[in-house]
């Protein structure tokens, strides 16, 4: 059990990372398999995944989109007793699965200090940490990684994970994550509890695979993958027939620009496709206007005569 806390804008990301790279296809596991635990009361905060994050990730390092989001399954619990009912299914994909390789879990102990009920705090406890064990015991017979995170509390010296006498117990592997200070490239890490190293501190910086020799650019799938899912999820939902014929003229405008849509690197795809859709709107409305004024020309002609 690998655990992270800190800042939740420092510990997005590496989730995101984490997930895009446990996705990657191999010769051995060419469909790996990943879970994404979200622990949180919504009455609280927002609880979400960096959807945009992760599939821009997925797209530099040449993963089909669609195929990469289909293995991820993404469990939430909003309360403590739900987190506790979760490890049944956490336990039913893991044991359905013979390719899932990684689990991670955001907000491991949220649940033990935001759960709604007010009363009886010590039932609440004892949930979130039954929840926890039994996390920890479901991935390791799996042999599966479980990579958590918590929320850090302050402390003299250095800031401590929330629940930090029962998380040291369990975790093998805890590290903090701190933003960077005032003159610092980067962020900094401090291993505070590993097997294989003393505590120590190091700069980190996240760096994106360059995937030499592909043959096809990842926009280009990501094009692919993006049309699809819209000809089955949007299409297919417009209501009057007209709307979904103006759809098909659309693809064909974007895909006769793809050279243009790959050699932008400046906006994302969805932002590319609807700047194609307008550009291609006006080029049909200064045709008609073209066309209306050479019809108004030849009238006025026929009037004189």
């Amino acid at each position: 059990m690998f655990l992270f806390y800190g800042e939740d804008e420092l510990i997005e990301p590496l989730f995101m990372h984490l997930l895009a790279n446990s996705l990657k296809p191999t010769l051995l596991e060419p469909k790996p398999e990943a879970v994404y635990v979200i622990c949180g009361n919504y009455r609280v905060e927002h609880i979400m995944m960096d959807t945009e994050q992760l599939t821009s990730l997925l797209e530099a390092t040449g993963q089909s989109t669609e195929d990469a989001l289909k293995r991820v399954r993404v469990l939430v619990a909003s309360s403590a007793d739900q987190q506790a009912n979760l490890t049944a299914e956490l336990n039913r994909v893991i044991s359905g699965s013979q390719s899932t390789r990684l689990v991670l879990v955001k907000g491991i102990y949220k649940l033990g200090r935001d759960d709604a009920r007010k009363m009886n705090r010590r039932r609440v406890g004892e949930e979130v940490q039954h929840s926890i064990a039994a996390m920890k015991n479901i991935c390791a017979s799996a042999k599966v990684p479980l990579v958590a995170s918590a929320r850090e509390k302050a402390g003299k010296q250095m800031p401590m994970p929330e629940a930090s006498d029962y998380l040291d117990h369990l975790a093998g592997v805890i590290i903090y994550l701190r933003r960077r200070e005032r003159g610092a490239a980067y962020n900094r890490a401090y291993v505070l509890k590993s097997p294989i190293t003393k505590p120590r501190s190091r700069e980190y910086n996240y760096e994106y695979e360059k995937n030499m020799g592909r043959t096809t650019p990842p926009i280009q799938m990501s094009f692919e993958d993006l049309l699809t899912r819209l000809r089955s999820e949007y299409k297919e939902a417009l209501v009057k027939t007209g709307r979904r014929g103006a759809f098909d003229r659309l693809t064909e405008a974007w895909s006769a620009e793809l050279g243009a849509i790959t050699y932008v690197e400046s906006l994302s795809l969805m932002d590319l496709i609807l700047l194609t859709g307008l550009v291609e709107d006006r080029r049909i409305s200064e045709e008609l206007s073209r066309r209306l004024a050479e019809v108004e020309s030849r009238i006025e002609k026929l009037e004189q005569r």
